[in-house]
C-alpha cells in the first residue's frame, strides 16, 4: 500500500499538483492534496489512510517550498518518505549576499492587502514558473484572487518563511528524504539549498538523495521530471 499527501507552498494552491496526481494515480498511488486556502478554495488538511503500524506501507509527504513548514506535524511525523521540492530549512541565510532577499520579502509583505497586491503576486508567479511560461491573467484567472481570510494567511505564512531557521517540525530522523532542486529556480538562493542539505545530513540517519533538474524553475510541471520522483519512490531501497 502506498499513499501521498502533497502540500503547496506560499501563495500556491492544490491545483498545482494536477500533473503529479495524474502520474501517481495511474501507478496505483493513493493521492491527497493539502489546501491552505489562500484563494476561494476551502482549506483542507488530509490525514493518512493506512494504519501506521502496518508493514510494507509507504506514506510519502511531497512538500513544495514553504509547504514543508506548513504541513501538519503529525502527518509529517508519520511519513516514511519525504520529498522536498525546492524547499528550505532557512529561507534567508545570514550574510550580505542575502540582504536583497530580505528587502524583497519586506516589500512583498507590505504589498499584501494594498492596491499593489495583484502586481506583487503576478511578479512572484512569473518568477516562480520561469523558465516555463505562464499567462497569469488568462490561463489561471483565479491565481491573483486572494480571499479576505487568505490575506491573513498570506501574511502569517510569509512571516513564517522570513523567520524560518531550522528543519520542519515533526520530521523524524529515520525518514527517507529526497531533495529535488531546480537549476533554474529564481526564488531560492544556492546558499539556501546548500543549508537544507547540510541540516539534513547532520540530523537524519541516512543521507538525503538529491535530484537536480536542469530545465525547471521553482514550480515543477514537466511529466518527465515528475516521473523521476516517482521512480525514486518506487525503488525497493527507497
Amino acid at each position: 500500500m502506498k499513499e501521498i499527501i502533497a502540500i503547496h507552498g506560499w501563495a500556491g494552491d492544490s491545483n498545482q499538483w494536477s500533473n503529479w496526481e495524474k502520474i501517481f494515480k495511474i501507478n496505483d498511488w493513493k493521492w491527497q492534496t493539502y489546501e491552505r486556502g489562500y484563494k476561494d478554495i476551502s482549506p483542507h488538511v488530509p490525514q493518512w489512510n493506512y494504519d501506521s503500524n502496518q508493514l510494507g506501507i509507504k506514506r510519502v509527504a511531497i512538500c513544495h517550498s514553504l509547504g514543508s513548514h506548513l504541513i501538519n506535524t503529525k502527518v509529517l511525523n508519520l511519513a516514511t518518505h519525504v520529498v522536498l521540492i525546492n524547499s528550505f530549512s532557512c529561507f534567508a541565510t545570514t550574510g550580505k549576499e542575502n540582504r536583497p532577499i530580505k528587502l524583497a520579502l519586506d516589500r512583498m509583505m507590505n504589498a499584501i492587502n494594498t492596491p499593489n497586491e495583484a502586481t506583487m503576486l503576478k511578479k512572484f508567479y512569473l518568477k516562480a514558473y520561469k523558465p516555463n511560461q505562464i499567462d497569469v491573467e488568462s490561463s489561471e484567472p483565479n491565481l491573483l484572487k486572494i480571499s479576505d481570510a487568505g490575506r491573513l494567511k498570506l501574511k502569517k505564512d510569509l512571516k513564517l518563511l522570513m523567520n524560518s531557521d531550522s528543519l520542519p517540525i515533526g520530521l523524524k530522523s529515520s525518514t527517507k528524504v529526497l531533495i529535488v532542486n531546480s537549476e533554474q529556480d529564481h526564488i531560492l538562493a544556492n546558499q539556501t539549498k546548500e543549508k537544507l542539505a547540510e541540516d539534513l545530513i547532520k540530523n537524519m540517519e541516512a543521507f538525503p538523495k538529491i535530484i537536480n533538474l536542469l530545465d525547471e524553475g521553482h514550480f515543477i510541471t514537466k511529466f518527465k521530471n515528475i516521473t523521476k520522483v516517482k521512480e525514486w519512490l518506487e525503488l525497493d531501497h527507497a
